[in-house]
């Protein structure tokens, strides 16, 4: 398939998959559950062969460069898998994490397509593209916070796509337009439960709750758009976009959108609900939880009461049908996920200790080498998830002479620069799919100078914090 955005399959409608595929594709979140809700260790297994059998049928979908690098991965976990004195658990928890992401995708996708549908969405969407040239990146930017932080990835998503359909958009536009998304990406992962990187990270500090983490998240994640927003104004790139007739206020964006907004909100909302009061993993709800979302809002949409729930069965048949074009993503997450916790197993302790010796006594230069580490080894080809697990768990916040809260957050801020800025993250492959971008242009080039100043401004921030705390 050409990455061209004119064979993006957003306006056609999607080819329905056969039965068997279809099965494939739902195979793995059901499987996924029962690992996370059952502990049932053949669950695992079989998410894992069935992400493998996705793959391997929808293979034509994968571009070149992630076929290459899928590659790779798998010969590296090849190579060092023999070397471990425990492989069999290091690969498990490898796959585990793969698996998880790939059913968080499948879930919230359908979500995607259903919200999607609604006309205010849409509208909404398409306006954000139409507010003033000075203004546009930092709407966006704040926009993400709400799709992509309250949705997950179908969110981010949505935001691509409806970028993508922008025709009229110039390369230097286009850049923007998803730097903007992907920024706001690095953003909303510092706060948001609806992804893996909050309920990850909370795991690994005993006692941390998410309400005690958001106001320093919140913190960091406003100077990331602050900063995104001052490098698009110095780059000019916001008075050379050509404005689209009337340009959107932000008054009458929020009258649009309120609706929108409304319901994403009392949907997280009730995902976090749930995930207390059923004492369930935050990742297993929302699995289980979205595509009952989407299938009731797909109903809701529909006409009278016994054909809206037939055509809504029928619509997310097709939704997942079109998940197809994800095979690429599915595979760097298996991939990746395997061939990091490999690598991880293999980095001498040695190595840690002294780290950690070398920036002790220093609270801004030590949560810089938590974040900048997380991102160095993300560039190495290590997935950002375990990148951010392995310096957690290994540098930690005694270890370094930090509070709790400070190196948490910095082992977030790390985790989601490393993501928009490697190219073998799914966000990275994302944005270059729908953008029609080069990989190393819409990751690395784009985001490189801003990942440096965003892990030197945080490390600031989070180092006043930790003095702060420790008065």
């Amino acid at each position: 398939m050409s990455e061209g955005v004119t064979a993006r399959p957003v306006v056609a409608k999607p080819v329905r998959s056969s039965g068997a595929e279809l099965a494939v594709t739902v195979s793995i979140p059901l499987l996924t559950l029962g690992d996370l809700l059952l502990q049932w260790r053949w669950s695992l297994w079989g998410a894992a062969l069935m992400a493998g059998v996705f793959v391997a049928c929808q293979r034509r979908h994968m571009t070149p460069p992630v076929q290459r690098t899928v590659l790779f991965l798998l010969v590296v976990t090849g190579l060092l898998l023999p070397l471990l004195p425990e492989p069999g658990a290091a690969l498990e928890r490898g796959l585990r994490i793969g698996v998880l992401i790939a059913s968080l995708l499948v879930s919230t996708k359908l979500v995607s397509r259903a919200i999607g549908r609604v006309p205010r969405t849409r509208a909404l969407l398409d306006s954000l593209h139409r507010v003033a040239p000075s203004h546009r990146y930092g709407v966006q930017s704040v926009a993400s916070q709400f799709f992509g932080g309250l949705l997950g990835l179908a969110g981010v998503t949505m935001m691509m796509e409806s970028a993508a359909q922008q025709k009229d958009l110039s390369h230097k536009d286009r850049l923007a337009s998803f730097s903007a998304i992907t920024r706001g990406y690095a953003a909303l992962s510092l706060w948001s439960p609806m992804y893996s990187n909050m309920s990850i990270t909370l795991a690994l500090y005993q006692g941390a709750q998410w309400v005690s983490v958001l106001p320093a998240a919140l913190l960091v994640a406003a100077f990331f758009l602050v900063l995104g927003t001052a490098l698009e104004r110095l780059s000019g790139r916001a008075r050379q976009a050509p404005g689209f007739g009337q340009a959107a206020s932000f008054a009458s964006l929020l009258h649009q959108g309120w609706p929108v907004l409304l319901g994403m909100c009392v949907f997280v909302v009730v995902m976090v609900l749930a995930s207390r009061g059923l004492a369930l993993p935050i990742s297993a709800v929302i699995i289980a939880g979205a595509p009952l979302a989407a299938w009731l809002l797909n109903a809701h949409m529909g006409g009278s009461l016994r054909p809206r729930f037939r055509g809504a069965a029928g619509l997310m048949a097709a939704d997942l049908s079109d998940f197809r074009i994800m095979a690429g993503e599915v595979a760097i997450f298996m991939a990746s996920g395997c061939a990091g916790t490999v690598i991880g197993s293999a980095i001498p302790k040695a190595w840690i200790a002294a780290i950690g010796a070398a920036v002790a006594g220093s609270p801004e230069l030590a949560c810089l080498t938590v974040s900048a580490t997380i991102v160095a080894l993300s560039a190495g080809a290590l997935h950002p998830m375990l990148s951010a697990i392995i310096v957690g768990s290994s540098l930690g916040p005694a270890q370094l002479g930090l509070p709790m809260l400070p190196h948490l957050s910095a082992v977030l801020v790390g985790w989601g620069l490393a993501i928009i800025v490697t190219p073998f993250s799914v966000i990275s492959g994302m944005a270059s799919r729908w953008s029609g971008l080069p990989l190393l242009t819409i990751s690395l080039r784009a985001n490189a100078v801003f990942v440096l100043l965003a892990l030197g401004g945080s490390a600031g921030l989070l180092g006043l914090m930790a003095r702060a705390i420790a008065r």
